[in-house]
């Protein structure tokens, strides 16, 4: 093959393909924060702020600590996901990890609570005590499971399992984080398993159902 053969088979290869807008992350990151407002304040107008938040006053210590340990276990989980939509290869994706070990200082202090008072953490761990706070979870992280999903289908990851996980575990965290401003419990127990409970549960879903969608 000569030299112009060449030549005219990359241009015609080449000549039907159009420029593709370069992914950023801070586009990603917009469409997520998009999506955590818009579910947080969905809860908020429908159900209204806990009272110490509404008359101006600060969250008590403990359940300021759980909320920002879930906020920073969302906001993990989100940058790992975006990072997963952007092309490379031998990404480390596993900044969330620690973030989430973090985390587990809330079932760790719920426990020794429980230990200390069992009647307490009987009622607590009721489902007529606590269930509904975890459907405000899992609703209110559609938004920002919703805006990774569209990201991470338009990206290809190369590990949709890995995604599916990350995705539920970012969207659970921020589902968590935004009931925290609605639900008035400041018991720690309650906090750990009502409002923990949505990020299992949206993990299990992103790795169930949002997994086999990113397939290429």
């Amino acid at each position: 093959m000569n030299d112009a053969s060449i030549d005219e088979l990359i241009e015609g290869l080449a000549g039907a393909l159009k420029p593709v807008r370069p992914r950023r992350v801070l586009r990603g990151g917009l469409w997520v924060a998009a999506g955590w407002v818009a579910g947080g304040a969905l809860l908020l107008w429908l159900f209204g702020m806990r009272h110490d938040l509404a008359a101006g006053e600060a969250m008590a210590p403990l359940p300021m600590l759980a909320f920002w340990l879930i906020v920073a276990l969302a906001l993990a989980a989100s940058w790992s996901a975006l990072r997963m939509g952007l092309p490379g290869v031998g990404r480390d994706y596993g900044g969330w990890r620690w973030a989430g070990l973090a985390a587990l200082a809330l079932p760790l202090t719920a426990l020794i609570i429980g230990l200390g008072d069992s009647h307490g953490a009987l009622t607590e761990m009721r489902p007529d005590h606590g269930m509904r706070c975890t459907l405000d979870g899992l609703i209110a992280g559609v938004g920002v499971g919703a805006a990774l999903f569209a990201w991470l289908k338009g990206g290809a990851p190369t590990s949709p399992a890995r995604a599916g996980w990350v995705v539920g575990i970012a969207a659970g965290a921020a589902g968590a984080a935004a009931v925290a401003l609605r639900c008035s419990s400041n018991d720690m127990i309650h906090i750990a398993l009502w409002h923990g409970l949505a990020i299992p549960l949206w993990a299990v879903a992103g790795r169930v159902l949002l997994a086999p969608l990113l397939r290429w």
